[in-house]
Order: C-alpha cells, then structure tokens, then sequence
C-alpha cells in the first residue's frame, strides 16, 4: 500500500480532470477535535485497486488529535501524519496532513466508518466539486454537508481489517 497521502492525492487525480490535491483549511480547528476510541490501534488496509496490504495505525496524540503512521507492505519507515476528527451532520471526517510539513500545506479529507469493531472503511473527499469555494472554509463545510450523500464527491480509499495483537500469555 502506499503511504496515506499517497493514494489520496493519487485517488483525487484519478477522479478528477484538474487534479486539485488538497484543501488549504481543515474541517474544523484542532482544539475542537475528539478522539473516536475504535479507531485507535493498528489496521491492516488494501486499496480499491487491490494493491499491496499495508498497515496504518491510528494513536491518541493529545485527545484531540491523532498521530497517524502508515507503513507500505514491504517498507520499514512509516509516513506520520497528523489527523484530527470534525463531525458534520453526524458523519465523522479526518483532517489529515503531513507532519513536519510547511504551515501552507493542503489538507486532505476522509470520512470514516465502522462497521464493527474489526472493520474499517476510510474514503477521501474530491477537493473538485468544491474548487470555486476551497479558499472558504465555511463555504466548504457547508458544501459538504449539502451532499453527504452524493457519490461524486467521495472516490473509495482502503478498507481495513484490525491487527488483533496475540499476548505472549494467552
């Protein structure tokens, strides 16, 4: 798997003509952000396009925000990220970005779900139905929640299986 941030500007280009990669805002400020506590911990995910397994693990940083490190199957460095959870209109989103990279950096979006404790799906927003507001980040949230529903605005990311770690006890 690629890192992250990788396959979501790699899913915006596919899934767009101008390949717009990012947000210059996030959803919301980070001192709002929650944790979701079934989202902490380590998930084996495969893209749509069924490239290689690769792990993301998903750790509270401050109770606000997560540290976010996705390892590609057969590397040994994980990407960090740093992501942080909004809700609109009850749907979870991530905020997610490099970490270490410059304060301009754009913003990549993801929704979340799961379905049950074991279970992860994770898509990306397409930042090109939202290209005439992207400098409006009120206007963005507001777009957004007008169309949760609409399937041209979420491109499918990976879906994930929770690593079970084994005691050497049990």
């Amino acid at each position: 798997m690629r890192g992250l941030t990788a396959l979501l500007v790699m899913a915006a280009c596919v899934g767009s003509s101008g390949c717009i990669t990012g947000f210059p805002h996030p959803l919301g400020p980070a001192r709002e952000g929650f944790i979701e506590p079934d989202l902490v911990g380590t998930w084996t995910c495969q893209s749509a396009e069924g490239s290689k397994p690769g792990q993301v693990t998903f750790t509270d940083f401050d109770r606000r925000q997560y540290l976010v490190e996705s390892v590609e199957d057969g590397k040994s460095a994980p990407k960090r990220l740093r992501a942080f959870a909004t809700r609109i209109d009850e749907v979870p989103f991530l905020s997610v970005r490099d970490i270490g990279s410059d304060p301009d950096a754009e913003w990549t979006f993801l929704t979340y779900r799961l379905p049950d404790s074991g279970h992860l799906i994770l898509r990306a927003v397409d930042p090109d139905p939202f290209e005439d507001v992207l400098e409006d980040a009120a206007s963005v949230r507001e777009r957004l929640a007008q169309h949760l529903e609409d399937p041209e605005v979420f491109l499918d990311l990976v879906s994930c299986t929770r690593v079970r770690i084994v005691s050497a006890t049990s």
